[in-house]
């Protein structure tokens, strides 16, 4: 985890990503396994973070949406990760 400071400082910088879901619908199991694998999130909030990806994606640092998005490709979920204007 970054500390918040710092995560806040690349935002500001750098601007957000956001990774988005690309291609046909994937299985909800291995979009869950991706994020509590990527993030050691409790059942609950990886559900959550799984809806938000399928409706209009998950936004964070360029750093934090490539890595979900390695996670994410090992469990063959297509995803993009798009520099999003500030």
């Amino acid at each position: 985890m970054t500390p918040e400071y710092i995560r806040h400082a690349l935002l500001q910088v750098h601007g957000p990503a956001q990774l988005r879901l690309t291609g046909e619908a994937p299985s909800l199991v291995l979009v869950l396994k991706a994020l509590r694998e990527a993030q050691e999130l409790p059942m609950g909030e990886a559900r959550a973070r799984a809806a938000q990806l399928a409706a209009s994606g998950l936004v964070g640092t360029l750093v934090e949406m490539e890595f979900l998005a390695i996670h994410l490709r090992k469990q063959a979920v297509a995803v993009a990760v798009d520099l999003r204007a500030v």
